[in-house]
């Protein structure tokens, strides 16, 4: 467990090493208020915040002073999560499963839910930090539903929700768009930072399909956004791991939801990159509620990284059965 914690907290920084790194002669610049022109040497990433857990990492990234700081999904829990039964009237696990394991709730308790965590001190304290920009996408749980997809039928009303929390304007094109996908760049010219948010959700098919994950109007966007101006780094924002073919491993005991499942799309995502010819470019995800770094070297002339910051709040163990800790453990360990 405590190397889980470590893992939590370390990839939830990396990324700002990663960029000081890159531009070790510039540094980032104290006095300047977080705006679209200012050198951009600080980013802090998370995922999976559980608005009724302890918060204490609010703290230590406001300790680190971020000048962007990305919620990558699963911003708070809005669905139920049923007890694990087998037996029983109600089985909501198990071969003999009758109802679902995760049920949506009303809208006016995801706006609570959200009013929990946006108001909790030390994230409010960052929030109101004139120093940082604060951006973002959604995954399941803060979409609605559990794995869910396109087939959800609250996403209209959810989206405006999580932009709301992000206090995302009211005249933002966002808001007038089928999903939440948005690009940012930071910095001044030559040393620009591009952040591209991804809606893994709003138009993603069934798990099993190996359909779509983007959609054709967001495909369409982010073949624009790849073709246009270059910028230093290119970060790519997805709820679900890019590279990780964990699932493939776990399985079938259980899986997690990745672009390894739907091949075709991700094999897209590659080729689209590479054609671009697009320089320093990698990806940065959640959901899995532990920290990865995995690369891919494929044909876009560099290799593809993707650091992966899941838990804000959640551990491995909180995901896995009980019965899977021992496996789960064993998976994980060489990453402590």
């Amino acid at each position: 467990m405590d190397g889980v914690k470590r893992w939590r907290w370390w990839a939830v920084f990396i990324l700002g090493a990663l960029i000081g790194s890159q531009f070790a002669c510039g540094g980032g610049n104290d006095s300047t208020k977080a705006n679209h022109e200012a050198l951009v040497s600080r980013i802090a990433f998370g995922s999976c915040a559980n608005q009724t857990a302890p918060q204490p990492i609010w703290d230590a990234i406001i300790k680190f002073d971020p000048q962007v700081f990305i919620w990558m999904g699963d911003n708070i829990y809005g669905d139920i999560k049923r007890p694990s039964k087998m037996f029983g009237k109600e089985r909501t696990t198990g071969p003999w499963k009758n109802v679902p394991r995760f049920v949506p709730t009303s809208q006016d308790e995801m706006n609570f839910k959200y009013h929990i965590i946006k108001n909790h001190p030390a994230y409010s304290r960052l929030r109101h930090n004139l120093n940082t920009k604060i951006i973002g996408t959604w995954d399941d749980h803060d979409y609605g539903l559990n794995d869910a997809g396109k087939e959800f039928p609250a996403k209209v009303s959810n989206q405006r929700l999580l932009l709301d929390f992000l206090d995302e304007p009211l005249d933002s094109p966002r808001r007038m768009q089928a999903g939440i996908y948005t690009s940012y760049t930071f910095g001044p010219v030559g040393r620009q930072i591009k952040i591209i948010l991804l809606d893994t959700r709003y138009h993603r098919d069934p798990l099993s399909s190996d359909g779509t994950i983007l959609g054709s109007t967001q495909w369409t966007w982010l073949e624009k956004e790849l073709n246009g101006p270059s910028s230093a780094i290119t970060i790519i924002v997805s709820s679900i791991q890019v590279i990780s073919n964990l699932s493939a491993t776990t399985g079938p005991l259980f899986y997690m939801e990745s672009w390894g499942r739907f091949p075709k799309e991700r094999d897209r995502l590659f080729q689209l990159i590479a054609d671009s010819k697009r320089n320093g470019v990698f990806f940065i995800s959640g959901d899995v509620h532990f920290g990865e770094i995995t690369r891919y070297d494929c044909d876009v002339g560099y290799a593809l990284y993707d650091i992966t910051s899941s838990g804000l709040t959640q551990a491995v163990e909180k995901a896995v059965p009980a019965p899977f800790h021992f496996v789960a453990n064993q998976i994980l360990e060489p990453l402590r």
